[in-house]
């Protein structure tokens, strides 16, 4: 017996929804479970220092593939002051699906970011996932300062916080 093989729209009609969401979706939701794992492990393997290592690697690439997959160019940051970015960045990340974001310079050098909803709970409910979110924060924060930054974790919400808090400073101290 020849089964019939269904095209993308015949698909698309019985999903509702458009596939191409569904796709991402699926890719979305294995790609969290690999990475939970990995965090896992390198958690188990790698203490604190594993974490601290992690999160470095994910801030030199993850902030520019996501504003990339946004499709935003970064280069067009250049063209706002510091404070104008502060407002721009955290507005274009929740108008693309993102979570709502705050982003607040302090007077030490450093930033706060509050984030009012975790994007990988619903997936996974590894703590190790800061790690994901305080890797991208830590991004931000370098390409904003131009310098080299530490990331605190101050709570999350996968840790029972009500709002995931992190504090970015400068590695080399703050202003005096």
């Amino acid at each position: 017996m020849e089964t019939k093989r269904l095209n993308d729209k015949d698909v698309e009609k019985c999903l509702d929804v458009d596939t191409k969401c569904v796709l991402n979706h699926i890719c979305y939701k294995y790609s969290a479970m690999v990475m939970a794992g990995l965090i896992e492990a390198l958690d188990y393997f790698g203490g604190s220092q594993g974490s601290k290592v992690l999160r470095r690697l994910l801030a030199k690439k993850i902030p520019m593939e996501m504003m990339k997959a946004m499709d935003i160019d970064p280069t067009m940051l250049s063209k706002f002051s510091e404070e104008e970015i502060l407002k721009i960045l955290p507005e274009i990340i929740y108008s693309k699906g993102g979570p709502k974001l705050t982003i607040e310079k302090i007077d030490d050098g450093s930033y706060r970011f509050t984030l009012n909803e975790c994007h990988f709970l619903p997936y996974s409910k590894s703590k190790g996932f800061c790690n994901v979110t305080a890797g991208l924060m830590l991004g931000f924060a370098q390409m904003l300062s131009g310098k080299a930054m530490d990331i605190e974790e101050v709570q999350t919400i996968a840790k029972g916080g009500e709002i995931c808090e992190f504090i970015a400073k400068p590695k080399f101290g703050g202003k005096k």
